[in-house]
């Protein structure tokens, strides 16, 4: 029998079954088709695709509008404005090319702020008016960037702020040029030769994983040397470009021993950050700043130097600053979850010696913010902006997917204990008698010999409610599906798995410990044959198996259809399907045969199906 349950008195009860997760795809709806057609349609000058690759590149198809007593982001960045993410008030460093535009196309600020149908036709007037003017009569892509350039609210002076520049017209020539993006939004078929574009030089620093900016052309502003970095020139990490911030934005030294890791969004994109912090009128930087698309590393302040990004809390933080917005969906995407992970897991933890398993893991991460709740403390050391002490920022917000950056940065070589018996007893590390241990990151794999599926039955179950937790997922390994989060002394309901193996990780926090549980795995044997549909009251999902498509239908109203691969990967997705019984098809054309699940959620449903492709 395991010991007596140890209660934790401020603690609340919890155990339950999670939600979906946050998307991590870089496809997000484009609500504007129709206004995007009105468009090229009075405006065809405008190469078909460009306004998209805009729209997308700064504000991923979201009509950005503001409030008078709105409070700045936490990098003060200039706001923008409408689905083309416009600039009106530049703050004597970025173009105001809100202004610029209305007077080019006729339509007026008021109408272009307020009307997303308007915002587009008048950058598409404006942009034929700007072609004109340049004397560009081709439609040909590779002759755009002109136009891009003289629309832009970025600036152009320096090596630095060429560089941000460049960068912001490469992610929309890169949007232009993929095939998933072609099909998903409906794009011509465009083969760019993006390196004749910008010249090899050029090219290679827009692409390239590691550089620094004097390689390319020469700093204006070259810096002295740091305790990390004596030559002064290059970045303290090999997976980043060096292009430095302006020296009166940041602290030359510290006086403080770096002890944790600030995560940010930007409230804008890769590029306008890059380029505000060479700007000595934003009295702001960060470390690092992290582009959504492939996750592109730039570091800005030597991390021997204290960045101004968090306030009070300067002095003790390295600051990585992510694209996008904390309100919408699109910006925090595989590729940059991984590098900004990397960085954080093979760089800044062992050169300052923080504990990586030290991150923000729990499910509660993405909506509690310090200021309300006082929480989470100080050992908690990889945190969002929203966790700290003293600040009013809530930034990266409820999309960012903290437990997806857990497994990336705690995933460089794990160990699993796993079991292979038909049935059998589980504990936590305390093992039947004893509690389990502070700073806990166990991970465990069932997988019975021959077993199809696997339950798991709970005897007794107490962990410190709020703070430790045990994930299940569907497979084996921390990338496969959640099925279960719980928390607390209420005893979790019997888990059965969709695949033959469960995956059980636990993570405690620094403080505090409990009994544990008493767990007891079943494996259950194969079945008569793949059914040919899948279905309860409210979901149906065939053929399986499948081959070029999947179909799925549901009465269930607005749901997200999910597609993920054995490894917990999503690798196909309908999201916000709204009509009642609606009828999905997937296309699976381009997925390699195996094994997939099919996760269907909404308001009132949460079904998981496995299929087969052949």
């Amino acid at each position: 029998m395991k010991k007596a349950t140890f209660f934790i008195a401020f603690a609340l009860v919890s155990a339950k079954l999670v939600s979906a997760q946050p998307s991590h795809s870089a496809m997000v709806p484009n609500p504007y088709e129709a206004y995007f057609a009105e468009a090229y349609q009075k405006y065809p000058a405008v190469p078909v695709g460009m306004l998209e690759a805009v729209a997308y590149n700064h504000t991923r198809f979201n009509h950005i509008t503001h409030t008078a007593n709105e409070a700045p982001s936490c990098t003060g960045i200039p706001l923008a404005y409408g689905v083309m993410g416009l600039t009106l008030d530049g703050k004597d460093y970025f173009h105001n090319n809100l202004l610029l535009i209305a007077s080019l196309s006729g339509y007026s600020k008021e109408d272009i702020i307020n009307s997303p149908e308007k915002n587009i036709l008048a950058y598409a007037a404006a942009y034929t008016k700007e072609k004109e003017v340049l004397n560009i009569k081709s439609n040909n892509i590779e002759e755009q960037v002109q136009v891009l350039s003289a629309l832009s609210e970025l600036p152009s002076s320096t090596a630095g702020q060429r560089f941000a520049l460049n960068s912001d017209i490469y992610v929309m020539l890169d949007f232009l040029n993929r095939a998933d993006y072609q099909k998903f939004y409906k794009l011509p078929s465009y083969t760019i030769d993006i390196r004749k574009v910008f010249g090899d030089d050029t090219y290679r620093m827009l692409t390239s994983p590691s550089n620094s900016i004097e390689d390319i052309k020469g700093m204006d502003d070259k810096r002295s040397g740091s305790a990390n970095n004596p030559q002064g020139t290059g970045a303290d990490y090999s997976g980043a470009i060096w292009n430095p911030a302006a020296t009166c934005d940041y602290t030359a030294g510290r006086t403080m021993a770096v002890t944790a890791i600030v995560i940010h969004d930007m409230e804008g994109s890769y590029a306008s950050s890059i380029s505000w912090f060479q700007n000595c009128s934003s009295v702001v930087s960060a470390h690092y700043c992290i582009r959504s698309s492939d996750g592109q590393i730039t570091q800005m302040v030597h991390e021997s130097d204290k960045a101004w990004h968090v306030g009070s809390e300067n002095g003790y933080t390295v600051g990585i600053e992510h694209e996008g917005y904390a309100a919408q969906t699109g910006w925090y995407t595989t590729a940059m979850y991984t590098t900004s992970a990397k960085l954080v897991s093979s760089h800044i933890c062992p050169t300052f010696n923080i504990l990586s398993t030290r991150v923000a893991f729990w499910p509660w991460a993405a909506t509690t913010d310090y200021a309300n709740a006082t929480i989470p403390g100080a050992c908690t050391l990889i945190k969002g902006h929203q966790h700290y002490p003293n600040q009013t920022h809530t930034d990266p917000g409820a999309n960012w997917d903290w437990k997806y950056y857990d497994e990336l940065i705690n995933d460089v070589s794990p160990t699993y204990t796993t079991y292979t018996a038909a049935t059998g007893n589980f504990y936590d590390d305390g093992g039947p008698s004893a509690n389990y241990n502070e700073d806990e990151n166990s991970l465990y794999i069932i997988a019975p010999t021959g077993a199809k599926t696997v339950t798991l039955k709970f005897n007794s179950f107490a962990t410190e409610s709020t703070w430790d937790y045990m994930f299940v997922h569907d497979g084996n390994n921390v990338f496969a599906p959640i099925i279960g989060t719980f928390t607390g002394t209420t005893t979790p309901a019997t888990v059965t798995s969709s695949s033959p193996a469960l995956c059980i990780e636990f993570r405690s926090d620094c403080a505090t410990t409990a009994a544990g549980w008493d767990a007891t795995w079943t494996g259950n044997g194969a079945p008569t044959g793949i059914a040919s549909n899948m279905s309860d009251d409210a979901v149906k999902i065939f053929p399986n198996p499948f081959t070029s498509q999947l179909n799925v239908t549901t009465d269930n109203g607005a749901v997200d259809i999910l597609l993920f691969d054995m490894l917990g990967r999503e690798v196909v997705n309908e999201r916000n399907a709204s009509s009642v019984n609606h009828s999905a098809t997937l296309n699976t054309s381009a997925l390699p045969t195996g094994v997939y699940f099919v996760k269907v959620t909404g308001t009132e449903l949460s079904y998981t199906a496995k299929v087969v492709k052949n």
